[in-house]
């Protein structure tokens, strides 16, 4: 379990990047942190992660202030930023290395991720490109098998086939113990793997709701033709019609295009207010 109570950060004499964040994030979830530029993304991972610390609030991931950085908290942690900084030695060596910290590491598995992501064992890291270094941070994330697991933009730098891998990998990897959180500016990409949606806006937590509650109450549909006002919760012009976020009216559930839910929210928070 992962809990945050009214946490406050900011840079030296900025303006607080995250404010009275209250947040709680639950064993067997796949989260995805939205928002836009710089509203705190990446400074909650690393919040979470231990990597700095809060003004004021309290943070506990599994018992454990991630502040202290004790081994017991680094072994059931896992994270992999947006810019992968990895020694100049081979793969395989990396993670030779690096397992020991992790006490249920799978060596199974991380030869399994390479050989889904073709990385070859035997190559230099640094004469890898950046979307092969992030593939060798993924996998070995994953082979880790820590309880809590934390992406920071995972498929920035993947092509499609790989983004395809990544996705693979993940959804046979999570477990009912396991807590992933995924920030991201490509909702597309890791839109079927989420079920929880937490969205940040304005220093604070706008929303946090899992993607069933959402399908329950609205749906995405491409329409020559504008459905009726009162159902209608935003829309945008597409080729041939409207790409259209439509409240739901039967009770039954319907395809949820998260980014244009997350467009929609932009212009009318109002619309998660459930």
């Amino acid at each position: 379990m992962i809990t945050t109570q009214k946490i406050t950060y900011q840079y030296r004499r900025r303006t607080p990047v995250l404010e009275q964040c209250s947040l709680a994030l639950s064993p067997g979830g796949v989260y995805g942190v939205l928002g836009t530029n710089g509203v705190g993304k990446t400074t909650l991972l690393h919040l979470l992660s231990g990597f700095i610390f809060p003004q004021t609030g309290n943070i506990d991931v599994d018992g454990r202030d991630p502040r202290h950085r004790s081994v017991s908290f680094l072994e059931r942690v896992a994270y992999v930023p947006v810019e992968v900084d990895l020694p100049a030695i081979r793969v395989s060596a990396y993670g030779q290395r690096l397992a020991d910290f992790y006490p249920k590491f799978d060596q199974n598995l991380w030869k399994k991720a390479l050989e889904t992501f073709q990385i070859d064992p035997t190559a230099k890291i640094d004469a890898l490109s950046f979307g092969q270094k992030k593939k060798v941070a993924i996998s070995f994330a994953l082979a880790t098998q820590s309880e809590i697991l934390l992406l920071d933009e995972p498929t920035d730098g993947l092509d499609i086939p790989s983004k395809d891998s990544f996705r693979k990998l993940l959804s046979t990897h999570v477990n009912e113990h396991r807590i992933v959180v995924i920030t991201t500016h490509h909702v597309h990409d890791i839109a079927t793997l989420l079920d929880h949606v937490v969205i940040l806006q304005d220093t604070q937590l706008a929303a946090n709701v899992s993607v069933a509650a959402l399908t329950e109450r609205m749906y995405t549909v491409t329409t020559t033709q504008l459905p009726p006002a009162d159902e209608l919760l935003y829309s945008e012009r597409v080729p041939g019609g409207y790409h259209c976020l439509v409240r739901q009216r039967d009770g039954g559930e319907g395809p949820l295009d998260l980014e244009l839910l997350f467009k929609a929210f932009l212009l009318n928070p109002q619309i998660l207010s459930f």
